[in-house]
């Protein structure tokens, strides 16, 4: 019994010594419960895909370590029993090895995480960020109503559920993210949560103040900067304001000049080709095009997509009459501060930002296109 230890011990060991050799990620899973005989998971990221098979409740995933991101991961039983999916994902940072325990009838979002410090705190945020919004949801519940979720820019409480749930982040999420970025200025956790719950809450200069508690190699990384980016699309995409010049390639790479379409109205609609409310708002978009094309307007779709070849079969299904082009720059952050797609944009013939909206609602009536009525009226 002792050799076997020794033995099992030693191969551990060996195996996280050469994950850290070798530069690879290995994620070491345990996946308790009835499965029903599917007996797989994948793991995904927006633009890959992978899966494995789960042998008496293991699974292992290993792939060369290339830059840090998140990796999701999604086991078969919940798609072939129909359950409701919530994406679990975990931050890789380094070469090494990470340990998932999870329990199919708990899920995936209750799993326990071992491993290095940067992913272990950005799960133990993201548990705290839970209970912060359970907190939320209970006080919002009382004041509104347990259907307060439903209601839309045509209820008369719209404006007021917005800043009661913008005053409750401030008040259980802030105090939250400052502890983080305060005590882990070198984390990418602190810089992770920066780049995805930073944006929901807290005033430009409370943006501003987290960021730059950042250490200046967490500010480098891609999500460093794009936080950055951010904060410079705040300060830049309010009504009222001018739209810097920029350039950026069309299907075809060619530039897409911006400069050159001064002098007319222009609706930007950032999207993506995984986006499913962007492509069905396209149907209606055509017919807004076509009733509106003129010398004095013109749709431009800019995509985020992270993967081009995507974006360019998207293009060639959707067969969109007006500029495309792929933001290889970063201008959806830094320009306009884009946290969601579909957005989109009104500029004017002077390219000032008239009127602005996150989605294009698909069966017309959306506040921009009535904005868009007012100005090209014969």
């Amino acid at each position: 019994m002792k050799k076997y230890v020794f033995t099992v011990i030693a191969l551990l060991i060996s195996t996280l010594i050469f994950a850290q050799q070798k530069g690879m990620v290995v994620i070491k899973g345990t996946l308790n419960g009835d499965l029903k005989g599917y007996n797989a998971i994948y793991m995904y990221t927006r633009t890959s895909n992978d899966s494995t098979a789960i042998t008496n409740g293991k699974y292992t995933f290993s792939f060369p370590f290339t830059k840090v991101g998140m990796k999701f991961l999604y086991p078969k039983y919940i798609k072939e029993m129909h359950m409701m999916y919530q994406p679990f994902g975990i931050l890789i940072t380094e070469p090494g090895t990470y340990y998932v325990v999870s329990d199919i009838v708990k899920g995936m979002p209750a799993s326990q995480l071992k491993g290095p410090e940067s992913m272990v705190l950005y799960h133990q945020y993201e548990e705290e960020e839970k209970e912060a919004y359970k907190n939320i949801n209970t006080a919002l519940n009382k004041l509104y109503g347990e259907k307060w979720w439903q209601a839309d820019e045509k209820d008369s409480n719209d404006a007021r559920i917005q800043k009661s749930s913008d005053s409750l982040r401030e008040v259980f999420i802030l105090p939250m993210i400052q502890k983080l970025v305060k005590e882990h200025p070198d984390s990418y956790a602190s810089v992770y949560v920066l780049s995805g719950s930073g944006r929901q809450v807290g005033s430009l200069e409370s943006k501003e103040k987290l960021y730059n508690m950042l250490s200046a190699e967490m500010k480098k990384t891609d999500a460093g900067k794009n936080f950055g980016d951010y904060i410079e699309g705040l300060k830049s995409s309010s009504i009222g304001k001018m739209v810097a010049d920029f350039k950026l390639p069309d299907p075809d790479g060619k530039e897409v000049d911006f400069k050159k379409l001064r002098g007319k109205y222009v609706l930007i609609d950032f999207w993506a080709s995984w986006c499913v409310p962007c492509r069905r708002s396209f149907p209606h978009m055509r017919e807004v095009y076509k009733k509106f094309k003129s010398d004095k307007f013109e749709i431009y779709s800019v995509s985020i997509d992270e993967d081009k070849k995507a974006w360019l079969k998207a293009v060639k299904e959707e067969k969109n009459p007006w500029l495309q082009s792929l933001d290889t720059k970063n201008i959806s952050q830094k320009g306009f501060a884009v946290t969601g797609v579909p957005s989109t944009f009104l500029i004017d013939p002077k390219g000032k930002i008239i009127a602005k909206e996150v989605g294009f609602d698909p069966n017309g009536g959306s506040e921009i296109e009535k904005k868009l009525g007012e100005v090209l009226a014969p």
